[in-house]
């Protein structure tokens, strides 16, 4: 074998080996972060109070990833403001719906969100609990599913999609 193949061979040996060195030591130098939202939710639903003592507001994170014909949403409920722990209660292909157990400073709450914009995504307060529930019958369009729910972080989380 000459010594150009030789060090052809070698060397596609060990550049990949120094990539992967050089990457692992430059992870191991990361600080490390606590785990979490990136920012805040992107959109908040207004509670209205009836009685006792209720969070303002509830945050969603709410990402969409549009496709031809349609979309994918991805949503996360922040209960985590005012419980910690949520459980899936009850779904079909077109309704989910979680429940909080409330913290003791909100335990005494009774309201819901309301948002025009946002109908088909739904918060209510009630028996100290908190009930986030997500309604596709709401939205006007022929194909529409939930394609994935469970809690995750100690919070709601729901993937659904939508075409035309």
């Amino acid at each position: 074998m000459s010594n150009l193949l030789q060090l052809k061979i070698i060397g596609g040996i060990l550049c990949p080996l120094a990539v992967v060195g050089t990457m692992y030591a430059t992870a191991q130098a990361q600080p490390q972060s606590a785990p979490g939202p990136i920012s805040a939710p992107n959109v908040t639903l207004n509670v209205q109070r009836s009685a006792g003592n209720c969070p303002e507001k509830v945050g969603l994170w709410w990402l969409t990833l549009p496709y031809e014909g349609g979309s994918e949403h991805t949503v996360v409920a922040d209960t985590r403001a005012f419980a910690d722990s949520s459980k899936l209660v009850s779904s079909n292909k077109q309704v989910a719906e979680f429940v909080s157990p409330l913290r003791d400073d909100y335990a005494s709450c009774v309201g819901q969100t309301q948002s025009q914009e946002y109908g088909f995504y739904r918060v209510q307060f009630k028996n100290k609990q908190a009930y986030f529930r997500v309604d596709l019958r709401k939205i006007d369009a022929p194909a529409k599913e939930i394609t994935y729910k469970t809690v995750t972080a100690s919070r709601p989380y729901l993937r659904w999609a939508i075409a035309d």
